[in-house]
């Protein structure tokens, strides 16, 4: 990572950070798991941390989605949603201007997109590598964590594993295995109880 790169990162989590703390912890943890499936998929440490960078930029497009909506203690409304839906563009937009960054938009722009075509913000079926390894922990994040505008109940991690593992039309299972073996290989890191209310990422 050169310098320009190192600075313009921080800057843009720091802004992250100011304006929803809970998206950039999200956002952090994200990373570490992406990272590390990308770690055990035997990808070059250049690629390793092109996905970790990608990851924690991958809502940075938040920032750009009024305060209220994300604070929302309640389920979103079908607009709301919608707006929040733009996140991923706005992040892309975002590092367009930022030359250094711009590599790191695939991973922004397509990280809530499906394999069967389900996801937005193009109905894409064939993603980036990048995109869908954050897809994974991102998602897996949301169900064992509490974050605001959702209603469903947290789920355990074997809980979300199983999730992600029915959604196998949705998700790459590949990763989705390999994202089981981090949590098991670092389970003492990882493994802690979740009794909130939370639901998949958005």
């Amino acid at each position: 990572m050169n310098y320009g790169e190192d600075k313009l990162i921080s800057h843009l989590l720091l802004s992250l950070k100011n304006y929803n703390y809970e998206t950039y912890k999200h956002s952090l943890r994200v990373a570490k798991l992406s990272f590390k499936i990308a770690n055990m998929i035997h990808l070059s440490l250049n690629e390793q941390l092109s996905i970790y960078k990608g990851a924690l930029l991958h809502d940075i497009g938040k920032t750009m989605i009024p305060i209220n909506i994300l604070s929302k203690p309640d389920k979103l409304t079908s607009t709301e949603y919608d707006l929040v839906k733009l996140h991923s563009s706005c992040g892309a937009n975002m590092l367009e201007v930022l030359p250094p960054l711009m590599y790191l938009i695939p991973a922004v722009l397509y990280h809530h997109e499906r394999l069967d075509g389900s996801g937005y913000p193009y109905g894409l079926k064939f993603i980036p590598l990048s995109a869908q390894i954050i897809a994974v922990c991102d998602s897996f994040d949301a169900m064992t964590n509490k974050r605001s505008y959702s209603y469903k109940k947290v789920k355990s991690f074997d809980e979300a594993i199983q999730d992600l593992k029915d959604c196998n039309n949705k998700y790459n299972q590949m990763l989705v295995s390999a994202l089981e073996k981090v949590l098991k290989n670092n389970e003492s890191v990882f493994l802690r109880k979740n009794n909130e209310n939370n639901g998949i990422a958005i």
